[in-house]
């Protein structure tokens, strides 16, 4: 596409955002003051609208930025870098150290919603890792053993372990002794490291029994993630004139009814930065928006993603640039 085709859409999804009108070459050379006619405008809206950039109103015969024309748009924005933003104030507010996870989100979520006034999301994951703190191997008669582990959220695991060789008395204490020392008061996710280190340590002979333990030991149901969903400033959504139309406006809040929702539309991996925009979206109730999100890092053990739910026409540039600030502040 030409500088000027480039131009001329650019301007239109401007006005557009701004307006929520569609707009004429006659109205668009006004505003934008360019430097070519009203003719040339013309033909090059229609060329536009041939390419599936520009779609026409019935009603004015304007046209309006279709959602592959945003697409356009905003991939353009990406390949020019966007101007970084800082904010002291917002960089204290959401110090942590002064604050839980879940009230440092929750106050960014809520800070990102009145900067861009639309619906702001966000989500956590915690990993709830337990810890070992006391493990003991005895045995019970000569081809069975009993082990008993106790984690550091008072979970107790006991169990019987049939060994098909005889283990004589000094080994086994050689074994439990060695186990306690590399175990105890170490993270459940660090167990395949560690029962390694163990295995290569003088007792290869023994990674039979080694492996079963690690199995048992290694208790999924007692390491998760905790999820948290957080919206805020869905009130928003009545600053556009789009949801002056109450049916529209009720479709787009019964989104939110559901956090588990949510949390399906924005969750996506690591990805540093995600916009899906109108007919990307995979569910019907939000083919008219986008949702624009950003992963953080808030530390080694929680993660997350945080964004906005909005109509399509929305100042990308503005918004994308304070999302990326809320989320790296929340990764500091």
């Amino acid at each position: 596409m030409n500088e000027r085709k480039k131009m001329i859409l650019f301007s239109i999804i401007n006005s557009y955002v701004n307006l929520g009108e569609p707009i004429g070459s006659n109205s668009l050379l006004n505003e934008y003051s360019l430097d070519i006619s009203s003719a040339t405008i013309r033909n090059e809206m229609s060329t536009l609208e041939k390419m599936g950039l520009l779609e026409k109103a019935h009603t004015s015969g304007g046209r309006y930025p279709s959602d592959k024309g945003y697409r356009l748009y905003v991939n353009n924005l990406l390949e020019n870098s966007l101007n970084e933003k800082e904010d002291e104030n917002l960089e204290k507010i959401l110090d942590k150290r002064y604050g839980n996870v879940s009230k440092i989100v929750e106050t960014a979520t809520l800070l990102l919603s009145k900067m861009t006034n639309l619906t702001a999301v966000s989500y956590t994951i915690r990993n709830n890792i337990t810890k070992v703190i006391n493990l003991e191997l005895l045995k019970i008669d000569p081809n069975m053993l009993l082990f008993v582990v106790v984690y550091d959220n008072a979970s107790i695991v006991s169990d019987r372990i049939y060994i098909s060789e005889e283990i004589n008395d000094d080994k086994l204490i050689e074994i439990s002794r060695t186990l306690k020392q590399n175990i105890e008061g170490k993270n459940l996710k660090d167990l395949a490291k560690i029962f390694e280190k163990i295995k290569n340590s003088g007792f290869k002979q023994y990674e039979n029994l080694l492996d079963i333990l690690e199995k048992k030991i290694n208790n999924d149901s007692l390491s998760d993630l905790t999820k948290e969903v957080i919206i805020k400033g869905l009130g928003n959504i009545f600053n556009f004139k789009e949801f002056e139309d109450p049916i529209k406006a009720r479709e787009f809040i019964k989104i939110f009814d559901s956090k588990e929702r949510i949390w399906e539309l924005i969750e996506n991996s690591n990805n540093e930065l995600q916009i899906t925009i109108g007919d990307e979206n995979e569910i019907n109730e939000l083919k008219d928006n986008t949702i624009i999100t950003s992963h953080f890092n808030y530390d080694k053990d929680i993660v997350g993603q945080i964004g906005i739910i909005g109509l399509t026409r929305i100042d990308y540039k503005e918004v994308i640039s304070d999302i990326k600030l809320i989320s790296d502040l929340l990764s500091k």
